[in-house]
């Protein structure tokens, strides 16, 4: 594939933005072309990087990936004013001077955060109709109201709805909303992104630089080896709430554990004048990132610490991974997704953030296991990391994303299942309207025509009551696809809406074509699902077909499982759906050889005898053996 990545960060900046370039290098080495359009590296401190100089555009190639940088003004201090212009400068210097290197991709990768990088995103989206894949790192806009961005209530009123629709659009135009950590995926849905475009990708460390293969910092730092030493390597600022820690250490006999501070922010001065009590606390400055390795390696204990905010339980800071790779023990001094992964994994142990007490509690609890223990819980924190969070498999996942965005999942490396199932996206939806065709020859649907048809299929993308699923073979063809929605009411009117003009265009010709046919039409425009009150919560299906060539084989029977368990993930308390009753026998059993069960009969205005079949979800159902279809 011919990927695009746009990202204002980039190498050789460290830390979590270094992360888009180890993405985009491993997929150059599984054969894929990535142009990257970034900004001028300048994090942490707002200088620019050594070798770089300000210019409205450069090129170069890092590491087989084409990096195409543009200007931007640096700065990553307090002042909002320069943050702003900081963001802002790379946004517009982007979408006029850099797009040009992302011409004829396939599909981009965006790092969302900030959003001003918007304004690109959405030059490539709708001027070249590139799909799209952004990346939610950091949450907008609640990363910024809690970082302090806005004060004052009134400059909250004002900036929340702006940037709330500013977000809102950026989901829109994307073809799939991936979310780094667990619980951001329910936040997304709830404001309105389809769950159909959204997947979980957890990110990677950089593991050129996190690794168990570290050279020990003791004898350099002067540190015995029978200390505990605990790391704590990062941004000192007041999201990571490090107050807490200096208190804790207050309390620790520095004979016994020694706590090291690597990194820097606005927040060092003041932990330095709370350290100057805490005798065990030494403030190592700025670490080189190529330093890091031996750093970790000199670490019996890694600290991971968040301040206690709305945000933190949906949090997964990119240390976590380098912590968890690097083979180190973790001390978690946050809640939610990152203690889930750490604690609960026994890679290491949680306390309470805002209780020093408790820090200082967890810090002399694993001290006590002594180095020996610690090194074997680290063993355990380098399993997690390579079953979850390894630069392999999270690669597999983005690979894959991008290839369905792109409507070419042949993109992604072969060995993958036989038969796979992806959310319906853009790129299907010729396809789909297409097999529907071959599927219902003789259908209503099919004989207003494949426009028709294909102003259906649309009407389902960006709907987040939508549930939709389609059937992919080995080689990537489009074999089958299932659509529906968890509120068909209030679906059915939207889409007549959000579709006004193309169902108005393609019905004026099929009513030229066939007069006949303008009545059935008619009915249409009223048309809401027609589930019975009785059914509350029931998800309709609306249309589900399958390649004639896999009749037989059980791919209507995998197809009609897939749809099923994704609208129980979207809330779904039963599914329904309608078919004929006459003439339709071998339909009919395959519904109720999958436990489906007539809810009852009706009879259309045109004469038609419809079955209407409901099914219970969450209930177990004995295994079935039958592969028919």
């Amino acid at each position: 594939m011919r990927i695009g990545m746009i990202t204002q960060w980039y190498d050789p900046e460290p830390g979590p933005a270094a992360l888009p370039g180890v993405l985009a290098r491993e997929l150059v080495k599984r054969g894929h072309s990535v142009n990257v359009v970034t900004g001028f590296p300048n994090y942490p401190k707002g200088v620019l990087a050594a070798g770089y100089q300000l210019r409205p555009r450069m090129r170069e190639t890092l590491d087989g990936v084409n990096v195409t940088r543009t200007y931007l003004f640096p700065s990553h201090d307090d002042s909002l004013t320069k943050r702003l212009v900081n963001y802002g400068s790379f946004g517009l210097s982007a979408a006029a001077l850099g797009l040009d290197s992302l011409r004829g991709a396939d599909v981009i990768w965006v790092n969302y955060s900030p959003i001003t990088v918007a304004l690109p995103m959405l030059l490539q989206r709708y001027l070249r109709g590139t799909p799209i894949v952004s990346e939610v790192a950091d949450l907008w806009p609640d990363t910024v109201m809690v970082s302090g961005f806005t004060s004052g209530s009134a400059a909250e009123r004002v900036a929340g709805p702006v940037l709330d629709a500013w977000v809102s659009a950026m989901y829109k135009a994307s073809d799939a909303v991936v979310h780094i950590a667990p619980s951001v995926g329910q936040t997304l849905m709830s404001r309105g992104v389809p769950a159909g475009k959204i997947t979980y990708i957890p990110k990677p460390a950089n593991e050129r630089v996190f690794h168990p293969q570290g050279l020990s910092m003791r004898n350099e730092l002067g540190i015995d080896e029978d200390r505990v030493v605990l790391v704590y390597a990062g941004a000192m600022g007041k999201a990571q709430g490090l107050e807490t820690l200096m208190k804790a250490s207050q309390s620790l006999d520095p004979a016994r554990v020694v706590c090291l501070m690597a990194g820097g922010g606005n927040e060092e001065d003041h932990l330095r004048s709370l350290a100057a009590a805490a005798p065990a606390v030494r403030f190592l400055g700025r670490v080189p990132q190529e330093r890091m390795t031996d750093l970790m390696a000199t670490a019996d204990i890694a600290y991971i610490s968040l301040v206690d905010d709305p945000l933190t339980p949906m949090t997964m800071p990119s240390k976590t991974q380098a912590i968890l790779a690097s083979g180190t023990a973790a001390l978690v001094a946050a809640s939610g997704d990152v203690v889930d992964v750490v604690a609960s994994t026994g890679a290491g142990k949680a306390v309470d953030q805002t209780d020093p007490a408790d820090i200082a509690r967890g810090i002399q609890q694993l001290a006590g296991l002594g180095r020996s223990g610690l090194a074997a819980m680290g063993s355990t924190a380098r399993e997690v990391y390579l079953s979850q969070f390894s630069l392999a498999k999270t690669t597999d996942l983005a690979e894959r994303t991008l290839s369905v965005a792109a409507g070419n999942p042949r993109g992604s490396r072969a060995g993958g299942p036989p038969l796979s199932f992806v959310p319906l996206r853009r790129a299907h939806v010729e396809s789909v309207a297409e097999l529907h065709r071959q599927a219902f020859p003789d259908f209503f649907l099919t004989k207003l025509g494949s426009g028709f048809l294909r102003e259906f299929y649309r009407g389902f993308l960006g709907d987040v009551t939508a549930v939709t699923t389609v059937l992919l073979d080995g080689a990537g063809s489009i074999r089958g696809a299932a659509v529906g929605t968890t509120e068909p009411a209030g679906f059915f009117k939207r889409l007549l809406k959000r579709r006004l003009a193309g169902f108005a265009t393609q019905s004026a010709s099929v009513v030229i074509r066939n007069p006949l046919h303008a009545p059935r039409l008619m009915r249409a425009v009223g048309y809401r699902g027609e589930v019975p009150d009785s059914l509350p919560g029931a998800a309709l299906l609306s249309s589900i077909c399958v390649d004639p060539g896999l009749q037989g084989q059980g791919a209507g029977r995998l197809l009609l499982d897939a749809w099923t368990a994704q609208a129980e993930l979207q809330g779904a308390s039963s599914t329904v759906l309608t078919t004929d009753a006459d003439g339709n026998d071998s339909v009919n059993a395959f519904y109720r050889r999958l436990r489906w069960t007539v809810h009852d009969e009706y009879t259309t205005p045109e004469g038609r005898r419809m079955n209407r079949y409901v099914k219970a979800l969450n209930v177990s159902a004995p295994e079935r053996t039958s592969d028919d279809d």
